[in-house]
């Protein structure tokens, strides 16, 4: 996990969901979306770090720890899909390595970094987005987001309208009011809507 920015992959033994294969495969340790924006687009689509099982050619996940780094937000976020054993001792060494950018938090959960790039791109849409909105617009709107995804309950739901989404269990439209609902919710941590972003309506997934 404590892998300098310098060194963008690493090689990992992963083991096969399907045909229980272990194999070694190249994933990616640490992403600036600054430099390279289609992670951005991967991570939407659920496509970052899917490895292909050599004996079966299998597609899955690699649920492999990664930093998350936008560099024009002066934001890092270590990601560790699966939580570790020693996560306070963990989350200490990145502080210590990496406490000199602006915001640094840590997220346990990939739908929290969905959901982050989705209203980063969502309040790009709005016309005169400072305007429109009363969350503002630089640090102060990135705290309020991670605010957000690190406390609201309503967390809970978009996972699962996400997961049903993907299965092909729920329509787009489900998930689309489930976002509608997170939208006006971040919208009131701020002390209530603006017209301009309830009229503005949920980007499309």
């Amino acid at each position: 996990m404590l892998t300098p920015p310098s060194k963008a992959y690493r090689y990992e033994l992963l083991y096969c969901g399907s045909c229980r294969h272990g194999f070694k495969a190249r994933i990616t340790a640490w992403v600036d979306v600054t430099k390279t924006p289609i992670a951005k687009t991967l991570l939407q689509n659920w496509e970052f770090n899917i490895i292909t099982c050599p004996h079966c050619r299998n597609r899955q996940f690699a649920d492999s720890p990664f930093f998350y780094e936008d560099f024009a937000e002066g934001l890092l976020v270590a990601v560790f899909p699966r939580i570790p054993e020693n996560r306070l001792s963990a989350e200490a060494q990145i502080r210590q390595w990496y406490g000199y950018y602006p915001i640094l938090d840590f997220f346990y959960d990939m739908t929290q970094l969905w959901f982050l790039i989705y209203l980063q791109e969502h309040y790009k849409t709005i016309d005169k987005p400072y305007a429109a909105s009363n969350i503002g617009g630089g640090e102060g709107q990135l705290r309020t987001f991670l605010s957000f995804l690190k406390k609201d309950p309503l967390m809970l739901t978009i996972r699962e309208a996400l997961a049903e989404t993907y299965l092909g269990n729920k329509s787009h439209d489900d998930l689309q009011n489930v976002l509608w609902r997170a939208l006006v919710k971040v919208e009131s941590m701020s002390g209530g809507l603006s017209e301009a972003s309830v009229y503005a309506g949920p980007r499309a997934v």
